[in-house]
């Protein structure tokens, strides 16, 4: 019955939005457990530890966006990143040399609040903000904002955790049920290829890149060879050398019926089934409660703001809405599962971390881990990015901005998801992959994603979004760099006040991990993805019998050739967005381990974290699969041991 109760809730999220049972009574939160953050890593541990009957409470510090169109439209995965009623302008430093910092031109000046100059030349009096970071406060964490793209984590991810640690509940074919439980409530659709009939020209350069993939797809049979092409799933269980294997692929999205479908949803369906899960938003968590009475300290609850707005990274935030205090108690555990940046500054406010860093804050310490904010992981990822003389017919009619001359928008509104009648949003806008494995590959297994699509991409900066798809008449190839070998981010606090953001440090390339030549095995590859890319452009002309025009490469440009042009051109512009590793689990002879393989934070009793911060090493090729599976063994491993 409970089953039929989810299925049927499911079906109604998927149509409508839900309005959530909000909390008011401040004077009453007992709970068994206490999940803060509502993203990859808190929403399905939440959802779950409720399933099997237990009172649950799920704090989310942005609110329910059920409604918006920005987090239901795929063809909105840029402008939902700009909505300042859930975006958090997060600004961190891919290098600390802030001089070497500014040769990115995505680099940003704050002119006044939240008003931004980016780029060299800044207004006098502005003030450095470094990176543009977009994260999300709403419910549903920044799944409600990111790029949909559904990849599985490589069986290595896993793997490796379970020889580390000893605890075999992490090898990968033991980690399979836990994708199995992620897709009872996630579905995931790539994009229909018939959409290509559409645009001939976009048509071309994606037969560009089959053609360096090695497809070998004559002129003659163009669009039928194009079409199975985009019939390889890159996620293809079926296959035992999957994690390997090159080629030429579909996108998988988490959507259905071309429709953003995830956590949100779940969330919702949780809750309208009737199990005991309460969702508390607009609740800022600033500290963790414990029991220090006993020779280990045991964490009892949290502390917390109730209000809109309040971190000050959101633009809609005002320093003259202080928030109301409450508190919440778990009489089992408390489950942080903030991201990789907020979780370590909870962490650390609550007397979790460094010693000597908790010291400088008047932050008395509850337990001396060291490796709370360090060790942290991400990707690199580099645009090439061409100019056309004329726009891509795809894109006709499309304004991303939820007005009423957007056609597209009244397109993907007014029509069935059958043969690409909802048209271009019901995609992402990047229409297939490369997956190749680099020359200097660490593993067997494929280690550069390079993406296609029309769109001038070049990384994120304040309104990105519109300056991705202004201009219709650019085409882009850009390149993921997966097991990335740079464990030298840090996250560290800026005060002891929980309203302000913490400084994050990267430390890109040869300021970073440089041990065995690390920084450069990871420059090469970059460089070599550029390469691929322009083969994928070159070989796009074999293809003149679809009417393509030409175009003009912008970047990295005609002027930069050789290998050391190259490699300053990624040293200048690269860029990531899956920050992970930063609370990693570790065995218990490693001093910078903040886990054990439970999830259990060293030293204290009854509190966990469930996020991108726990990896070891960052996972795969895109992070938000692998984080759910997390999610969901976390919730096996505290349910059943």
């Amino acid at each position: 019955m409970r089953l039929l109760q989810l299925i049927t809730s499911l079906l109604v999220a998927a149509s409508a939005p839900i309005a959530l049972a909000r909390i008011t009574n401040a004077t009453d939160l007992n709970y068994e457990y206490i999940v803060v953050g509502s993203g990859a890593g808190g929403g399905p541990l939440a959802c779950r530890l409720a399933m099997a009957g237990h009172k649950t409470l799920l704090i989310e510090a942005g609110n329910d966006q059920a409604g918006n169109v920005n987090i239901s439209v795929p063809g909105y995965q840029a402008v939902v990143t700009q909505d300042p009623k859930l975006r958090w302008d997060i600004f961190v430093n891919h290098y600390q040399d802030q001089q070497r910092a500014m040769r990115d031109p995505k680099y940003t000046w704050e002119t006044a609040p939240f008003e931004y100059h980016v780029g060299p030349d800044p207004p006098q009096d502005a003030t450095p903000r470094g990176i543009l970071y977009p994260r999300a406060a709403t419910l549903g964490g920044s799944v409600t904002h990111n790029a949909l793209i559904w990849i599985l984590p490589h069986a290595s991810d896993w793997d490796s955790i379970a020889t580390m640690t000893g605890d075999n509940s992490w090898a990968a074919t033991n980690m399979q049920q836990y994708l199995a439980k992620v897709l009872e409530w996630q579905p995931a659709e790539p994009t229909d290829p018939t959409i290509l009939l559409d645009d001939l020209q976009l048509a071309q350069h994606l037969l560009g890149g089959a053609a360096t993939a090695g497809l070998g797809i004559t002129p003659l049979n163009a669009l039928t060879g194009l079409a199975n092409a985009l019939l390889n799933d890159p996620n293809n269980e079926l296959d035992p050398a999957r994690d390997a294997t090159e080629g030429f692929f579909q996108i998988p999205l988490i959507m259905k019926g071309g429709s953003r479908l995830s956590i949100h949803q779940h969330i919702q369906s949780t809750v309208q089934a009737g199990y005991p899960l309460d969702v508390r938003t607009n609740c800022f968590v600033t500290k963790i409660t414990f029991d220090q009475s006993g020779s280990t300290p045991k964490a009892t609850g949290v502390e917390f703001l109730d209000g809109e707005y309040l971190y000050r990274a959101s633009p809609l935030s005002q320093s003259s809405s202080p928030g109301t205090r409450g508190s919440a108690a778990a009489s089992k555990e408390v489950i942080i599962s903030g991201g990789t940046f907020n979780t370590v500054q909870l962490l650390k406010l609550s007397g979790i971390g460094p010693k000597d860093e908790l010291d400088k804050f008047n932050i008395s310490t509850v337990t001396d881990l060291p490796g709370v904010g360090t060790s942290m992981q991400d990707r690199y990822e580099v645009p090439v990015n061409v100019k056309h003389p004329n726009d891509f017919p795809i894109l006709d009619g499309c304004y991303f901005d939820n007005k009423p001359h957007d056609e597209c928008l009244t397109k993907w509104e007014s029509n069935l998801d059958i043969l690409a009648q909802r048209g271009p949003y019901a995609t992402n806008g990047l229409a297939a992959t490369m997956a190749v494995r680099s020359d200097y590959a660490s593993t067997t297994d494929i280690d550069l994603y390079i993406f296609g699509g029309p769109i001038n991409f070049v990384g994120y900066f304040p309104q990105w979004g519109d300056y991705a798809v202004q201009d219709h008449s650019y085409f882009s190839w850009y390149s993921l760099k997966a097991h990335t070998r740079n464990r030298a981010g840090t996250i560290q606090l800026r005060s002891a006040d929980p309203l302000d953001q913490p400084v994050v440090n990267f430390n890109y390339f040869d300021t970073g991990t440089t041990a065995g030549g690390a920084d450069q095995l990871d420059l090469e590859t970059l460089v070599q993805a550029i390469k691929i890319s322009r083969e994928a452009l070159a070989d796009y002309s074999n293809y003149g019998i679809l009417g393509g025009t030409e175009f003009v490469e912008e970047r990295p440009g005609p002027d930069v050739q050789s290998e050391a042009e190259l490699e300053q051109y990624v040293k200048d512009v690269a860029w990531g967005h899956h920050a992970s590793c930063s609370c990693s689990i570790g065995t218990d002879d490693d001093p910078n381990a903040v886990l054990d393989s439970k999830f259990r934070v060293r030293g204290v009793q009854n509190l966990r974290v469930v996020d991108a911060s726990v990896f070891p090493s960052i996972p795969g090729i895109f992070v938000t699969s692998a984080i759910f599976m997390v999610s969901e063994k976390a919730a096996d491993v505290i349910l059943n041991g």
